[in-house]
């Protein structure tokens, strides 16, 4: 049989501290609380900040036209949803209705980016995405 040696304790423990770590920054943004009304959307496009607008329940059609191209953003019922794209594939369309922080419609070829935040909660530049190793 074969015994573990020092160099896989040291890639276990590397392991383990990552996962520990993710885990914790994925619990810390799934317990955010809210009161209903308090959430807001950020759209951006092409990396900057289009508009940021208060999911409060009262509904709002949004026509964002850009030189990337065309898309519609309704907002209801506490959340927002893309409803028109001009983009080929429409698979920003698929992402359906968002309500929840930090949740996200993306489109890429025409470069907006549709999330929710708590406003006091919202992410800055320092804050860590994602590990991928």
């Amino acid at each position: 049989m074969s015994r573990i040696r020092r160099g896989d304790m040291i890639l276990f423990a590397i392991i383990l501290i990552l996962g520990s770590f993710t885990g914790l920054q994925w619990w810390k943004h799934s317990h955010v609380e809210y009161q209903q009304g308090q959430l807001q959307a950020l759209i951006t496009v092409n990396g900057k900040e289009y508009e940021t607008v208060p999911l409060n329940g009262d509904e709002r059609i949004i026509d964002i036209k850009t030189k990337f191209g065309h898309n519609t953003l309704k907002v209801y019922d506490y959340g927002i949803q893309m409803i028109y794209s001009d983009a080929p594939k429409r698979i920003a369309l698929d992402m359906g209705f968002i309500s929840e922080p930090y949740q996200q419609i993306i489109c890429v070829p025409t470069r907006v980016v549709v999330e929710v935040l708590v406003p006091e909660h919202e992410r800055n530049e320092s804050e860590l995405d994602a590990v991928v190793g």
